[in-house]
């Protein structure tokens, strides 16, 4: 087992270890909470673990509901958020109770988002039960829903008071599941280099697992506690996702967010090479390690990503911030004018 502590301004423990999610009752209750539990599901996780987190807070004298929501990005919308808040309201939940996400990103941002501005913000607990979140999404505060008009695009800071990853839920995890959790993977070993570009390089194992996680959260946790709310060198947890944000709502979704961000850096590291700001040798490291992955992906042309970075979050007025990537480990933010998109990434 795992453990790190997250300094920001409402401190909280991220723990990682097998068979951790039959102690979530005793965690609970060590945080002084007691009372209703709503435990946020989607349909791929609540039938394999939500019965038995429902139980084990029993037994230690909580009182859990579940609600569970049709899996899938298309469901992180704002009819969706309405749901779970109705939920809330009508089972009378009050501050001193408590929301718990039980899933992927997209239920983690669900319920997040509902915990942060039901009654101006009740008790939150994430359980990611996906790489991807583990890794990346249930740590930091970040909690959203989606717009047509572009992802993410509402939300709230509101970080959770304890976050579990039973590292026994990639057991019952897909392929698809583990290589979209490793997308998000590789945004860490190019910002990191080192051990976690070893580890993603050489193949990640049962051996490595609770190590790469590891990682992965205290890389996010020194940027994190730096700049808890995204005014500065947090936005370097954004390499690849500018583009990978494009293909998501180019494709309403169809590329998983993971798969998504690798293409983004990717891509990222393509025109860097290609600039000159990035070594050929190098550039040959991160093509290494994607093609390790099953990462070395083909998708969307930039020509057709780039009307849709202006809705990205981090535009501000005419200028975006991309991270660029000047070596493994070597990552610079990057501001340019929207109109001088097309000629940064060679587009006529």
């Amino acid at each position: 087992m795992k453990k790190c502590l997250i300094h920001t301004e409402k401190p909280y423990e991220v723990v990682i270890g097998s068979g951790v999610s039959g102690k979530i009752g005793e965690y609970l209750t060590s945080l002084g909470l007691s009372g209703k539990v709503l435990v946020v599901s989607d349909t791929n996780v609540a039938p394999l673990y939500a019965e038995g987190v429902a139980d084990e807070l029993v037994y230690h004298g909580f009182e859990p509901s579940i609600f569970t929501f049709d899996a899938g990005e298309e469901s992180k919308n704002l009819s969706t958020y309405g749901d779970i808040l109705a939920f809330l309201a009508e089972d009378e939940f009050t501050r001193t109770d408590t929301v718990l996400a039980l899933g992927g990103g997209v239920v983690g941002d669900m319920a997040g988002f509902a915990a942060a501005t039901y009654m101006r913000g009740i008790h939150f607990i994430n359980m990611p039960t996906s790489l991807l979140a583990a890794i990346d999404s249930s740590v930091g505060g970040k909690t959203a829903v989606d717009l047509p008009q572009g992802k993410n695009l509402v939300g709230a800071f509101y970080q959770p008071e304890l976050v579990l990853f039973d590292t026994d839920f990639m057991k019952t995890l897909p392929y698809d599941e583990i290589r979209n959790g490793l997308g998000e993977g590789v945004k860490y070993a190019v910002l990191e280099g080192g051990e976690i570009f070893d580890i993603l390089s050489d193949g990640l194992t049962s051996d490595n697992l609770e190590q790469f996680i590891y990682l992965s959260v205290e890389a996010k946790r020194r940027i994190v506690e730096e700049d808890e709310k995204e005014g500065g060198v947090r936005k370097f947890l954004n390499l690849g996702h500018t583009i990978a944000h494009a293909v998501e709502t180019l494709t309403e979704y169809v590329v998983p967010h993971g798969l998504a961000v690798a293409y983004g850096v990717r891509m990222m590291a393509r025109f860097a090479c290609e600039r000159g700001e990035l070594a050929e040798e190098q550039y040959a490291k991160i093509e290494g390690l994607l093609l390790a992955n099953d990462l070395a992906l083909e998708l969307n042309p930039i020509s057709e990503l780039i009307p849709y970075f202006a809705a990205d979050k981090k535009r501000a007025g005419d200028m975006i911030t991309l991270v660029t990537i000047a070596g493994i480990g070597d990552c610079r933010l990057t501001k340019l004018p929207l109109d001088e998109l097309k000629s940064y990434f060679g587009v006529e």
